[in-house]
């Protein structure tokens, strides 16, 4: 998936919003991209709470083809796709995960999104595990503040 799919498939998934203010955000590798990262994005990941599923599950109800209780997550998980891409929105059982607290909302194409900023995507990675995002995220930090 390249920055025009992401693009335009976040363009659909805001026109869907119309505006609705919720707390949500981009998660996953394409949170990691549009903050400059260089990492390869095989779908999209959202990060919302449980009234936010509910305003996904209806925006966005004809692109669904998965809607069911992950209890990997402990919490709701919906799959869509959209343009032939995967987007995954999870609603975490363990509040700790969520970082809401930590969202911004940036300027990316044109488009207004909210992100979990770099050092806290680098802490969630550390939260579930995932060492290989970890080294990548500390690697481009580390880079920025040589340059």
């Amino acid at each position: 998936m390249d920055e025009q799919n992401i693009k335009e498939i976040l363009q659909i998934i805001l026109n869907s919003l119309q505006g609705k203010e919720f707390i949500w955000r981009l998660e996953g590798s394409a949170n990691l991209k549009i903050q400059g990262v260089e990492v390869s994005v095989q779908d999209l990941d959202i990060t919302t709470n449980d009234e936010g599923i509910e305003v996904f599950r209806n925006a966005l109800k004809k692109y669904i083809v998965k809607d069911f209780f992950s209890q990997k997550i402990n919490g709701y998980s919906i799959v869509c796709d959209i343009n032939n891409f995967e987007i995954e929105i999870n609603s975490y059982g363990d509040r700790e995960l969520d970082m809401f607290n930590k969202t911004e909302k940036i300027f990316w194409n044109g488009l207004r999104i909210p992100i979990l900023p770099l050092e806290y995507a680098k802490k969630f990675y550390e939260f579930i595990d995932r060492k290989e995002k970890v080294d990548l995220i500390s690697k481009y930090l580390l880079d920025l503040l040589k340059a």
